[in-house]
């Protein structure tokens, strides 16, 4: 049986035209070229879940295992950057979110534990969220940012080069995952 609803086509890029999360959407600060574009995602994610109150609940469960699989390849990325300790202190404050998307969050209000400059011996406390950036695309251009390593633009160092690797196998998983909810509920 055809569904009433278009599924969306699978047109995947790791550079689309719009800003927003893994899956293209928002203002996500700018990071144009870290997309997966899923053309018409959203007008069909809202098609379905008028047509079903369960479509919502069984899409987040699908993009919430994808995330936490994505969470995990980050964790072991994180582990293999040079000098690891911060991107391994970093990626333990990434969780991921029950969206209806695939989405990981940052912890970032969480106490960054450094072993060389402890928080005890700091008037201002450091955050997750103040060394992500600067563990994720690097620094040492400015002097307070030496702490970092080699600033690389927009590729970043461990988690926007996992979703990047990954961006195919996730935006199929994905969509399969749609297309399994559609078929179990019949829509």
């Amino acid at each position: 049986m055809a569904s009433q609803f278009p599924v969306p086509k699978r047109l995947f890029s790791a550079f689309g035209n719009e800003q927003g999360s893994i899956f293209g959407r928002g203002g996500n600060a700018g990071f144009v070229s870290n997309t997966v574009e899923v053309k018409d995602l959203y007008e069909t994610l809202r098609k379905f879940s008028k047509a079903s109150p369960e479509f919502n609940k069984e899409l987040r469960k699908v993009a919430y295992t994808i995330a936490r699989d994505i969470e995990a390849k980050v964790r072991i990325e994180a582990g293999s950057v040079s000098r690891s300790a911060q991107a391994l202190e970093v990626a333990k404050g990434l969780r991921a979110s029950n969206e209806r998307i695939p989405t990981i969050k940052l912890r970032g209000k969480e106490s960054f534990v450094s072993r060389s400059r402890p928080n005890s011996k700091r008037k201002t406390k450091v955050t997750r969220a103040d060394v992500f950036f600067g563990a994720e695309f690097g620094g040492g251009v400015r002097r307070s940012t030496l702490q970092f390593l080699r600033h690389r633009g927009q590729s970043g160092y461990f988690f926007w080069p996992t979703v990047r690797k990954r961006k195919n196998e996730i935006a199929k998983e994905y969509l399969d995952g749609i297309d399994r909810v559609v078929k179990e509920l019949g829509l």
